[in-house]
């Protein structure tokens, strides 16, 4: 009798347990769709200091931190990127615990897009290119895609053009220094030492992305609407 007892309050312990961080996931998503992100972070954070391995809970966190950072840094705020650097963290927390093939793609093109609004657009062209692999239906993922490597394709271009205009002034200061044709054929045996050090994405650039991400969330947000007005009192997306 007394084994069965503990079993019934080892289950009610643990049925109270999972309400409770489903109740904070609840309330982190009210705060969400009022645009009250931090508040949002907060109540999610919440739920994660009950079940850390809460999937729902990661992924929102992420989710928070980055439509914060999105604000800040179109406020030119450097806590914009910080903001980011913990987001990509809580959607990494949340591909690893991603219990289907459905959520880890999610997971992936969340991550992808913290990484192209942090200019880490190597990085975010191969978290599109897996979400997609799970979800070749993501249009959004894809139109993503296509910037990160229009904008990467860019950024590798001028980096070759200043390359060459360095190399072109290098060659001119050392044909005033030095017209000793033996000396140049020296410097020539040297390995030339390439710019590894990526060039910041221009004003325009960001704003593109900043642009694009949005229009995302727009349609995320008109998606939900319509989907509440179809079912009801449904909260936000089950992320």
């Amino acid at each position: 009798m007394r084994k069965l007892i503990i079993f019934i309050l080892l289950l009610v312990s643990n049925y109270s347990h999972s309400q409770n961080k489903v109740e904070l996931l609840n309330k982190g998503n009210e705060r969400y769709n009022s645009e009250e992100f931090e508040q949002a972070e907060t109540l999610y954070k919440e739920a994660l200091d009950k079940d850390n391995q809460y999937y729902k809970a990661n992924l929102n966190v992420g989710h928070s931190l980055f439509r914060q950072a999105h604000i800040l840094i179109k406020q030119q705020d450097s806590l914009g990127i910080k903001k980011l650097e913990e987001a990509e963290k809580f959607y990494n927390n949340s591909v690893e615990l991603a219990e289907n093939k459905n959520q880890k793609a999610e997971s992936y093109y969340n991550l992808g897009n913290a990484q192209l609004l942090s200019q880490k657009l190597e990085e975010s062209i191969e978290s599109y290119k897996k979400s997609l692999r799970l979800n070749p239906d993501n249009i959004n993922a894809k139109k993503n895609l296509a910037l990160a490597q229009y904008l990467l394709k860019k950024q590798e271009e001028e980096q070759e053009k200043n390359q060459d205009k360095k190399e072109e002034k290098e060659e001119e200061s050392e044909k005033k220094e030095n017209p000793n044709p033996e000396n140049k054929e020296e410097k020539s045996d040297q390995p030339q030492e390439k710019q590894e050090k990526k060039d910041e994405l221009s004003k325009e650039e960001i704003e593109q992305i900043l642009n694009a991400l949005e229009r995302e969330e727009q349609e995320v947000q008109e998606d939900l609407q319509n989907k509440k007005k179809v079912i009801g009192t449904k909260l936000l997306k089950d992320w």
